[in-house]
């Protein structure tokens, strides 16, 4: 009897499965997300084609930010039972969210097919229409719906939110109007109201609306803050201050209200009683990360790094576990890496991984760091596991693109960034990165048609105008430099480079008077800018006015007396008017100044060589070096004079020196990564000189030198095709560097272009300066 009885008492699985989808719909109800979850996961257990437990285990991932699980689930969902018809819609603003419009917008057509009536799908529906710059065709939806169904207020609101748009106030007041007399309580309503008001000027029906908020519901915060902004916008900062300090007296537990009153005093520059609210905020709730954050910011602005460290750490310290530790040591792994202390910042970002394998902005540093190591593959991998939680995380795809491209995987780079276009066809860095993939390539035609297409995006775009602009010139099309670069100066009148650029095109056209003026504007923007002194010199020297050269030279120098280049110029001049000691004063002056500036080294010791006294060069600057042994610039000077003289061995040693005693010395680690290239490519000493030019190839992006050393030890290795990858982006400043010349003749040889090849080293061989490969060049000429 009693078994039967404890058997017919037993719920069945249908019974069970209903029990645990009511309680999670409870749970959900109150916002208890995580434990909504649980319920609905066990509804599922009992029954795995249940499509309603499907639907709410993806609405709970929505809440819950989980896009990607949102989508997987509710598509679960609509497979099941497609008239399921809130999944369809909720499925269809993830898309929509996920810039696929079209997608969207079929979810909510099939919904309205089902239901016409349906209020989300024709939202949906509206916002496609409107994000698709169909405003017409949205209203004429919402329109259809309110004039159905006048008691639906979404569409009222959305479509008065229209109007303001357009600026048709009084149409949406109207709108508004209506609503609030059928529905004096509808809160959005009356807030769109309050901005038009706002926008008309009428101030204070705008703050009698305010307070009517307040009053429908006085136990709210919410109105009293938007009253309190309203305050602060309309210059009565004392009403917003008090309504604010009264908020935290009546609610001392809402961590919110002090970050309203910090950003508050922030805003008014009152940085004492800014700092003063948040430690307030600290000591009543020592457990809470909000005020510690704000606070570490604050402090990190104010230039307080260990101000901001020690705030991070107490907290840390403090509550020793849980998810807002691991947001303090993130923001301690960012400051650090900040600091160039990029191994103690990996070591905090493993330990927030450790803890929690899912956190997108641990990886996202991690990648970060590890890309700075130049370990793309380990960058690569820390930004795939962003994207698997956030598929459509376009920063993300941004530094996957970049690290396939710094790896020398175009293909991947390029997949990426047209995947990113997918995303949102308006990136402007996506078309910047798919233009520097086919400036590799040597393909300039899709170069100009990604940077046109970014002037479609925005016409202003100084990089794609700059981009575009040096591109024509390269090509000789000077009418089409000068449409890019005028319209930069109209943008940028006091710019130097756009000033330079401009002067370009002016000397290129023969008008040497307003190239010259151009070329002294852009000195005034920028006393340093180089280029531009170096064509006035250029100009000078051309009409045979030398004096004057250096006078303007000596000029400049006065404006700008630490400028190391300004001291090479004036060697040079000083050369070629045959003052042979006042050069070598200047050059010496200018490696003083920057010991790692490789002019100033290779002018001086190319002027001891042309001179024939590198022996009693050398001799002079060794007992220099004796007398200051940490000179590091002289150190390099000597090293230089013995690779003229032919004694490579004794100038590695040199460098080798100097980067014992300094590992940021870059023109030693060039130089020294060139000799192993250049003199002993053995497979162990290419490995040692990819490793020392590696890191110079993407601190010198642009630098002819490094760029050269590092095409060369890829020749060698016979990586050919990346080595000229390296070397085209610098292809123009070849001039009379005949060694990087004959190094690009022998790569295209390598390659089997034989024609660009025989170009190269034609160029190579014309050059009256010696060069390591000379006789290598002619051969292959022959």
């Amino acid at each position: 009897m009693l078994t039967t009885v404890a058997i017919l008492g037993c719920d069945g699985p249908e019974e069970k499965k209903m029990k645990f989808f009511e309680r999670g719909k409870a749970l959900y109800e109150k916002g208890e997300y995580v434990k909504a979850r649980l319920e609905f996961k066990n509804t599922l257990q009992i029954d795995n084609d249940f499509a309603e437990g499907y639907y709410m285990l993806g609405m709970v991932e929505l809440q819950e930010k989980n896009w990607k699980g949102a989508y997987n689930i509710l598509s679960k969902a609509v497979d099941l039972d497609p008239d399921l018809l809130d999944a369809q819609v909720a499925l269809g603003k993830i898309m929509l969210a996920a810039r696929q419009n079209d997608k969207a917008l079929e979810k909510a057509d099939f919904v309205l097919t089902k239901d016409p009536d349906h209020e989300e799908a024709v939202l949906l529906k509206a916002t496609c229409l409107i994000v698709d710059q169909k405003e017409e065709e949205a209203e004429a939806v919402l329109t259809s719906i309110i004039e159905r169904k006048p008691e639906k207020h979404a569409p009222i609101l959305m479509l008065a939110a229209m109007r303001m748009k357009r600026n048709d106030m009084a149409g949406a007041k109207d709108l508004l109007q209506n609503l609030l007399a059928r529905d004096e309580k509808n809160k959005n309503a009356r807030v769109l109201m309050i901005q038009i008001l706002e926008k008309e000027g009428n101030l204070s029906a705008a703050e009698d609306e305010y307070k009517t908020l307040i009053s429908q519901d006085p136990e709210n915060v919410s109105p009293k803050l938007l009253l309190a902004r309203f305050y602060n916008q309309t210059n009565r900062s004392r009403e917003a201050e008090k309504i604010l300090q009264g908020l935290i007296e009546a609610n001392p537990d809402k961590m919110k209200l002090y970050l309203y009153l910090a950003q508050f005093y922030k805003e008014k520059e009152q940085n004492d009683a800014m700092v003063g609210v948040l430690e307030k905020a600290i000591k009543d709730m020592p457990d809470k990360y909000g005020p510690c954050e704000v606070l570490a910011g604050h402090y990190l602005q104010t230039e307080a790094k260990d101000k901001a460290l020690e705030v991070l750490e107490q907290f840390i310290t403090r509550v020793r576990t849980g998810p807002d530790v691991l947001k303090a040591k993130l923001f301690i792994a960012h400051i650090r890496y900040q600091d160039k202390e990029a191994d103690e910042a990996l070591r905090l970002a493993e330990e927030v991984l450790k803890e929690n394998p899912a956190d997108m902005n641990a990886h996202s540093l991690k990648g970060g760091i590890l890309a700075g190591r130049l370990d793309f593959a380990g960058a690569v991998a820390e930004y795939r596991a962003v994207l698997r939680q956030d598929p459509q995380n376009i920063p993300t795809y941004l530094n996957l693109a970049r690290a396939y491209f710094l790896n020398n995987e175009a293909g991947l780079a390029e997949d990426t960034f047209r995947k990113i276009l997918e995303i949102n066809p308006k990136e402007k860095q996506a078309r910047f990165g798919l233009a520097d993939v086919y400036r590799r390539k040597g393909k300039i035609e899709p170069v100009i048609e990604h940077l046109e297409k970014i002037l479609e995006i925005d016409a202003d775009d100084r990089q794609a105008l700059l981009a575009l602009g040096d591109i024509s010139l390269a090509r000789k099309d000077v009418e089409g430099a000068r449409k890019y670069f005028s319209r930069l100066l109209t943008l940028a009148p006091d710019s130097a480079p756009v000033c330079y650029k401009n002067g370009i095109v002016e000397l290129i056209e023969k008008r040497r008077e307003k190239a010259a003026a151009l070329f002294e504007k852009a000195l005034k923007a920028d006393a340093d800018f180089v280029p531009a002194l170096s064509q006035l010199l250029d100009m000078l020297m051309k009409e045979k006015k030398v004096g004057q050269a250096l006078d303007r030279c000596s000029e400049q120098i006065v404006r700008s007396p630490e400028n190391s280049s300004y001291y090479v110029l004036s060697g040079r001049l000083h050369a070629a008017n045959k003052d042979f000691d006042a050069a070598r004063k200047n050059f010496e002056k200018g490696l003083e100044i920057d010991p790692n500036s490789s002019d100033a080294l290779f002018s001086l010791a190319r002027l001891e060589q042309s001179l024939g006294s590198i022996d009693t060069a050398i001799a002079k600057y060794q007992k220099i070096r004796e007398l200051n042994p940490g000179n590091s610039g002289m150190a390099m000077l000597i090293a230089a004079l013995l690779e003229q003289k032919g004694e490579y061995d004794k100038a590695k040693a040199i460098y080798e020196e100097v980067l014992d005693k300094n590992p940021n010395a870059s023109v030693a680690a060039n130089n020294l990564a060139f000799y192993y290239a250049e003199h002993e490519p053995t497979k162990e000493n290419l490995a040692k000189a990819e490793e020392l030019i590696s890191p110079l190839v993407e601190k010198f992006k642009d630098n002819l030198e490094v760029a050269d050393t590092a095409a060369w030890i890829y020749y060698r290795k016979g990586d050919l095709e990346k080595a000229r990858d390296l070397l085209l982006g610098v292809e123009e400043k070849l001039g009379d560097r005949p060694t990087v010349s004959y190094h690009m003749g022998m790569i295209y040889l390598g390659l089997g272009e034989k024609g660009r090849a025989r170009e190269y080293l034609q160029l190579a061989i014309k050059s009256e300066e010696g060069f390591p490969g000379r006789k290598d060049a002619e051969r292959a000429l022959r």
